[in-house]
């Protein structure tokens, strides 16, 4: 009773570290130094999943950082997400009781250095998402009793719970972005189109004033059309912002994209996927193909955590005018109607495909899971994804 006590007093004080405090990593990290301090462990970092789900991120103190060094800053996620590190449970899991295991021997040599044959893995989970862990090292042998073993799941759970909330409100700030930004591009696609026929009207002025030999009026419309070209910049530089933000998360050939973030999904998960593609996808504008990537990311997510799905299938359907991204899995279905407020996947995947006047619609496959089916036009202003594969698949 004296050690479920105790261990019940620390849980509340890791639970107000994460609520009370104005900064989310140094509150996150003073909570995992309790988790450390309580089991005695050399170390602690803590790796949390990008929001794609291909990396591990390192969220931890200083010294730490130094002691894994630079190359440990990230790791990927199909190495150490996978059973038996990761169950549906989400129980902690000890090295020791699989160092015979394939899984051990998989591990990179120089992780394994630093991990050691006594580390443990503390799932960081909230609503059915696994997000990350905390890796326990310790200099030598360590058991993982049962009452260990349940503090560390409770504690888990209160790390996933705070990541998670930070992550709902993370999400809720992108929804109100991309409705400003699509506010904001509607206005400028208006104020570009007033803007350049102005120019125009400004430049059968300038011909007539020409014409007329007229110097002074012809020295006066100079002046105004600098004005005008400098006020029209402005608004590209708008734009041209936002495009080069969509260049800078897609990377390669959209196809290419597409295929690894499959790979990924189905090394994770173990959920086969099938691509087929008819036509030449990659001619699809970069602002386009930024919003699919993203829609295809949360419908894969979905898949993960709602559909109970045994296969998936991606098309990519582009016609000389559109784009159509479908994924359809086998799983229980989906009614958009009744999803609650709080899940914010439907509402981000309308917003961006709005984004690029396209669609997004819910709806049965053919076996009765769930079909989403994004569709955009492909007149939109944008160079098309380079020809060259930069990514893998």
């Amino acid at each position: 009773m004296g050690h479920g006590r105790s261990y019940l007093a620390e849980l509340v004080r890791i639970n107000d570290t994460l609520i009370w405090s104005q900064d989310r990593t140094d509150s996150f990290v003073a909570a995992v130094e309790i988790i450390r301090d309580i089991m005695g462990a050399r170390l602690a970092p803590t790796y949390l999943q990008d929001e794609a789900g291909n990396l591990l991120v390192l969220v931890t103190d200083d010294q730490t950082r130094d002691a894994l060094g630079p190359h440990f800053a990230t790791m990927p996620a199909h190495e150490h997400v996978r059973p038996p590190w990761i169950n549906p449970q989400e129980w902690p899991v000890s090295a020791a009781d699989h160092l015979a295991d394939p899984a051990w021997a998989l591990l990179p040599d120089d992780f394994k250095a630093w991990f050691g044959e006594s580390g443990v893995v503390v799932s960081i989970h909230a609503d059915g998402r696994h997000l990350g862990a905390v890796l326990l090292c310790f200099d030598g042998p360590w058991a993982l009793t049962t009452t260990r073993k349940e503090f560390l799941a409770a504690a888990g759970r209160i790390l996933g719970n705070a990541v998670y909330r930070w992550q709902v409100a993370g999400r809720e700030r992108e929804l109100g972005a991309l409705e400003e930004r699509r506010r904001l591009s509607d206005e400028l696609h208006v104020d570009l189109s007033q803007q350049l026929a102005a120019l125009g009207l400004h430049a059968g002025v300038m011909q007539l004033d020409a014409a007329a030999r007229d110097v002074d009026r012809l020295v006066a419309d100079v002046d105004h059309l600098e004005q005008l070209v400098s006020t029209a910049n402005r608004s590209l530089r708008h734009q041209m912002l936002g495009l080069r933000t969509d260049a800078e998360m897609v990377k390669g050939t959209f196809v290419a994209q597409v295929r690894c973030h499959l790979d990924n999904f189905e090394r994770q998960f173990g959920i086969p996927v099938t691509l087929e593609c008819t036509g030449d996808a990659d001619q699809v504008p970069l602002a386009v193909a930024a919003q699919l990537i993203r829609v295809l990311q949360e419908a894969l997510a979905n898949v993960h955590l709602h559909a109970h799905a045994a296969a998936v299938t991606v098309r990519l359907l582009p016609t000389s005018t559109r784009i159509r991204l479908e994924v359809e899995d086998d799983g229980n279905g989906f009614d958009p109607t009744s999803v609650p407020d709080s899940r914010l996947g439907v509402r981000i995947m309308s917003e961006r495909m709005q984004q690029v006047d396209g669609v997004v619609q819910f709806g049965r496959g053919a076996a009765g899971g769930t079909l989403v089916t994004a569709e955009a036009p492909l007149r939109r202003a944008g160079s098309a994804m380079p020809s060259r594969v930069g990514v893998a698949s």
